[in-house]
């Protein structure tokens, strides 16, 4: 697909999300929705990005214009417009955002109204029709603020909550920060402010620096979600982040019995792989985004399920990946079992992974050169990807090995042979 990524359409605002793609997307919404004769609602939201209002501008002139109301519930999270789109039966949630992106960029994704991410077969069918024609007539409708409904998403998580473990909640200065505020009382926030251009900036669960030093300083837990505060990473009192692996580790061992399965992808450590194993718990790998994640639960019929950047998915609860309630959850099980992060991690095995981004130009190949280091590697025990990313212009490598340094050796040769040849 040429729009659609690994979560959405995402990009810089005025760059490549510009005001003529935009009217190609709600154009494709009005076919989308005649053809399937769907009830003409959606219900919008946005993270704390300052281009957010353009961007809805824009594309409500068309869709208002052809008939289909826009029910906008303002600065909320994806997980929070998820649940509302499922729980009042709308055909589609449209969530502007570009998660943990810096603020110049924003996007859209969509939730059907099971609260699941659209699948690739619908996210196809309306890149066909961004260059038709709207064969239909002007019949205007309305901008409805429903603001209000998002009450009813703070609710359903103080509902889930049951614990008053002290902590530290790192907001990303996202869409999520005046609900967590209003879930959680007596704790720490930090990066709570939105100011439209801070989003992601120094902040949350892909910056964890300022967490790290509150949490040690405090000596409490600490949470840190992205901007739109689907993802979530933990941070120890003694300064360790754990991330969605471990988290995965930690919700199986709570929730889940012998002979049922955890999903997580093909970059799931393997010291996860067999940790679960331990439990009698099998490990299934889906492709990378937490789309496919999904997917791959309800093929198996599995509960629980995610990434190791932080996407989890309880599907007793939503579908769809929700940081705020998985850091409720977390602090359940903490409470509930009168226990530290570190004493529920004691018997969890991990490899070490060596990562890195190569920036990298459309249409990028692995040369044959890496192919050929990569498969030697291999044969040396390690296990390793190279893939472009679906949401950023760059490659990502990643190599696992039960020994650091030989996996950050194998990891610097695949870059420079990449570079070497390509660059």
């Amino acid at each position: 697909m040429k729009y659609f990524g690994t979560d959405g359409i995402r990009g810089i605002v005025n760059e490549s999300i510009t005001s003529s793609l935009l009217k190609k997307i709600a154009k494709a919404l009005v076919i989308y929705y005649k053809k399937h004769s769907l009830q003409k609602r959606i219900i919008v939201g946005n993270d704390s990005r300052a281009s957010s209002s353009y961007i809805l501008s824009i594309m409500e002139s068309v869709l208002l214009k052809y008939g289909i109301s826009v029910d906008f519930i303002g600065t909320c999270s994806s997980p929070c417009l998820a649940h509302l789109t499922q729980k009042h039966g709308y055909p589609l949630g449209m969530m502007i955002s570009a998660s943990h992106n810096s603020h110049e960029y924003n996007g859209i994704k969509f939730f059907n109204m099971f609260g699941e991410k659209i699948n690739e077969e619908t996210e196809q069918e309306l890149e066909n029709y961004f260059n038709k024609r709207i064969y239909c007539q002007t019949q205007f409708a309305q901008h409805l603020d429903k603001h209000k409904l998002k009450d009813e998403y703070i609710n359903f998580l103080k509902q889930i909550k049951n614990s008053n473990f002290p902590c530290v909640f790192d907001c990303a200065n996202g869409g999520a920060s005046k609900i967590i505020k209003q879930v959680f009382t007596n704790i720490k926030f930090i990066n709570s402010l939105p100011n439209g251009e801070n989003i992601n900036k120094n902040a949350g669960c892909t910056s964890v620096e300022m967490l790290k030093s509150v949490c040690v300083s405090e000596g409490k837990i600490g949470f840190a979600v992205d901007g739109d505060a689907d993802r979530l990473n933990i941070v120890t009192p003694a300064g360790e982040v754990i991330k969605g692996d471990k988290i995965l580790y930690i919700l199986a061992r709570q929730f889940l019995k012998a002979d049922d399965v955890v999903v997580g992808t093909i970059y799931s450590n393997s010291g996860l792989e067999e940790s679960l194993k331990k439990l009698k718990i099998k490990l299934v790998r889906a492709g990378v985004g937490d789309k496919l994640v999904y997917e791959k639960m309800c093929e198996q019929i599995s509960l629980i399920g995610g990434e190791n950047a932080g996407h989890i998915i309880f599907r007793k609860y939503l579908n769809t990946g929700d940081g705020v309630l998985t850091a409720i959850l977390i602090l359940n099980i903490l409470e509930r079992n009168n226990c530290t992060i570190e004493d529920l991690l004691k018997p969890y095995t991990e490899y070490y992974q060596a990562e890195s981004n190569i920036k990298i130009t459309n249409n990028f190949t692995i040369p044959n050169d890496a192919k050929v280091l990569i498969n030697k590697y291999e044969e040396y025990g390690a296990r390793i990807i190279v893939r472009p990313s679906g949401t950023e212009p760059v490659v990502r490598i990643m190599v696992e090995h039960e020994n650091e340094e030989m996996a950050k050796i194998y990891l610097i040769s695949i870059e420079n042979c990449i570079n070497n040849t390509c660059f």
